[in-house]
C-alpha cells in the first residue's frame, strides 16, 4: 500500500550466462486501484442512495452501506483493471515489452496501457466493457515466438521467421515507448491509455463521455459525510478526461504511418515502411481538435463551481491531484480551462510536428502546410464572435492567449525549423493588425490592446524574455509515474 503515485513493477531475476528467469517479481501497489475508481467516479454519479461508501481509501474510516449501482459497476472496474496489471507485469517478467499499438487492433495485447472503454447506451455510460479480459493476439504471438520449441532437426531460424510472417500477415503491429511517449510522436497508431482503430473518432466519443459526466455531475458523485471538497479530486479527471486521446488524435497532424521493416534475403522486400497521413485524415484531426478548445466545451457550469469549496481542514492528500489555481484559496475556473486548451494548442504548435506537416506539404501539396493549421487555430480561436455570455467569454479570452503566448514560444524557439517561426512569427504579426481594425468594447477592446501590446514588444526584440504570465502546472495525468 502506498499514498502516492509510482510504478507498477515486473522484473526478473536472470542468470547473466545463460538468459534464464530464475525468479519474477512483480509489484502492484493500492493506488492503481484508487486511480481507476477516481476516474470511474467522476464519471458517474454512484452515490445517489448512499449514506457512506468503500471509496478505495478515498475516505478514511468509514462503512459500506447501500449505494447506486454504478457504484458497483466502477468496483468492477477497478478490480478488471487490477486483473489485467498483473498480466502486464507477469508479461514484463517473461521478457516482453510495451506495445502501444495493440490498441488499435482489438485490445490485441496486456503489453499495451488501456484506457477505460466507456461506452454510451441510450444516452448513459456504461462501465461493463471497460477492459479486457484475458491476453491478446499479440501477447499469444510473442510468447510462440519467445518460448516455441522445435522438433529435433528443425530449421529454427526458418521457423521463426514463418512466425514473424505469420504475425505481420495476421495484423500484429508492434509500435514501443520511444514512438509513443514523446510530444514530437509521429505514428497515429502508437498511444498510451487510448482505445480503438480510430484515434480522431475516439477523441470525438471521449468528449461524448466528457460531456455526459459533466452535465449530471454533482453532490451524487460523493457519499453522504464526505467535505464537499472532495467533489474537486473526482471532477478533475472528468474534466480532463480527453486529455489521452487528444494527444492520439495530434498525432495525426503532420503524422505517418510507419512499421520496423527488415530486409529480407528471400524478399519480397519492403518499398515503403513510410507512410505520411493521407491529407483528408490530417484535416479531420484538426477539426475534431479545435472542438476540444471550444469555450462553450471548457465552460465549467454554475452549480458545479458552486459545489466546490476549498480543501477541507485535514483533508489535504498531499498528492497534488488538485487543479493549480491563481484564485487561491477557491477552484480556478478560468485556470482549468486554460490547462485543458494547453493540450491542444501545445500539441498542434509542437516544433518537429510542424516541420514534419511543411515537410509533408513541400512533398504532397494535397497535405495541409503548418500555416493552414495555425490558420485554423487562429480562426477558432481569435475570429469567432465574442460570446455574449459573461462566463464563456472569459474562456474565449483565456483561450485566446493561450494561443498567443504558443506562438511566441514556438516563434522564438533557437531549435525550431526556421520555416515554422517564420510561420509563428507571421501569424502573430497578421493577429496584431487584425485586431488593431477590430471593433471593440470593454473587457474585449482592452483584452485586444493588451494582445496588440504584447505581440508587438515580443516581434521588436523575440530574443528577451517575456513579462509573461506563467503557465499553471499541468495536473499529474497518468495513472503511474509522478
Amino acid at each position: 500500500h502506498r499514498a502516492t503515485r509510482g510504478w507498477s513493477i515486473g522484473d526478473s531475476v536472470v542468470d547473466p550466462r545463460t538468459g534464464e528467469i530464475l525468479k519474477g517479481d512483480v509489484t502492484l501497489d493500492s493506488q492503481r486501484a484508487r486511480q481507476d475508481f477516481l476516474l470511474g467516479a467522476g464519471m458517474s454519479p454512484q452515490y445517489r442512495n448512499a449514506s457512506a461508501a468503500c471509496d478505495f481509501g478515498l475516505m478514511p474510516d468509514v462503512d459500506y452501506l447501500e449505494t447506486d449501482s454504478s457504484a458497483a459497476e466502477i468496483t468492477s472496474m477497478a478490480y478488471s483493471r487490477i486483473r489485467q496489471l498483473s498480466a502486464h507485469e507477469v508479461g514484463h517478467t517473461l521478457g516482453f515489452t510495451h506495445n502501444f499499438a495493440a490498441s488499435t487492433y482489438g485490445r490485441g495485447s496486456v503489453m499495451d496501457y488501456p484506457a477505460p472503454l466507456v461506452e454510451i447506451k441510450n444516452g448513459k455510460l456504461d462501465f461493463s466493457n471497460a477492459y479486457a479480459v484475458g491476453i491478446g493476439a499479440f501477447d499469444k504471438f510473442s510468447v510462440t515466438y519467445s518460448y516455441a520449441q522445435f522438433a529435433p532437426g528443425s530449421n529454427e531460424d526458418a521457423e521463426l521467421n514463418k512466425i514473424v510472417r505469420d504475425g505481420i500477415t495476421n495484423g500484429m503491429l508492434f509500435l514501443s515507448d520511444s514512438d509513443a511517449r514523446p510530444a514530437s510522436a509521429a505514428n497515429p497508431l502508437a498511444n498510451l491509455w487510448d482505445n480503438g482503430p480510430d484515434p480522431v473518432a475516439m477523441l470525438r466519443h471521449e468528449m461524448q463521455v466528457r460531456r455526459i459526466g459533466l452535465d449530471q455531475f454533482g453532490i451524487q458523485n460523493i457519499p453522504t459525510g464526505a467535505p464537499m471538497s472532495e467533489l474537486e479530486l473526482k471532477f478533475l479527471p472528468l474534466y480532463l478526461h480527453h486529455r489521452y486521446q487528444v494527444t492520439a488524435a495530434t498525432k495525426t497532424i503532420g503524422g505517418v504511418y510507419y512499421t520496423f521493416a527488415v530486409r529480407e534475403s528471400d524478399g519480397p522486400n519492403p518499398t515503403r515502411v513510410a507512410e505520411p497521413v493521407p491529407a483528408d485524415r490530417q484535416r479531420d484531426a484538426l477539426n475534431a481538435l479545435l472542438a476540444t478548445i471550444d469555450p462553450k466545451e471548457l465552460t465549467i457550469p454554475e452549480n458545479v463551481l458552486r459545489l466546490m469549496p476549498p480543501t477541507a481542514y485535514g483533508y489535504g492528500s498531499g498528492r497534488s491531484e488538485l487543479f493549480a489555481r491563481r484564485t487561491s484559496p477557491m477552484f480556478d475556473a478560468i485556470g482549468a480551462a486554460e490547462i485543458a486548451a494547453d493540450f491542444t494548442i501545445g500539441g498542434l504548435l509542437e516544433p518537429n510536428r510542424a516541420a514534419r506537416t511543411i515537410n509533408q506539404n513541400a512533398r504532397n501539396k494535397t497535405s495541409p502546410h503548418f500555416r493552414e493549421i495555425v490558420d485554423a487555430l487562429i480562426k477558432a480561436t481569435w475570429r469567432s464572435p465574442v460570446s455574449v455570455d459573461a462566463n464563456v467569454a472569459v474562456i474565449q479570452r483565456a483561450v485566446q492567449s493561450v494561443v498567443v503566448s504558443k506562438l511566441m514560444d514556438l516563434a522564438a524557439n533557437a531549435n525550431a525549423n526556421s520555416q515554422v517561426r517564420t510561420v509563428a512569427t507571421e501569424a502573430l504579426r497578421s493577429l496584431a493588425a487584425s485586431l488593431r481594425r477590430t471593433p471593440s468594447t470593454g473587457d474585449t477592446a482592452a483584452h485586444y490592446r493588451s494582445t496588440v501590446d504584447d505581440i508587438e514588444k515580443f516581434l521588436a526584440r523575440p530574443a528577451e524574455p517575456r513579462k509573461a504570465t506563467t503557465p499553471l502546472a499541468t495536473p499529474p495525468g497518468d495513472p503511474i509515474g509522478n
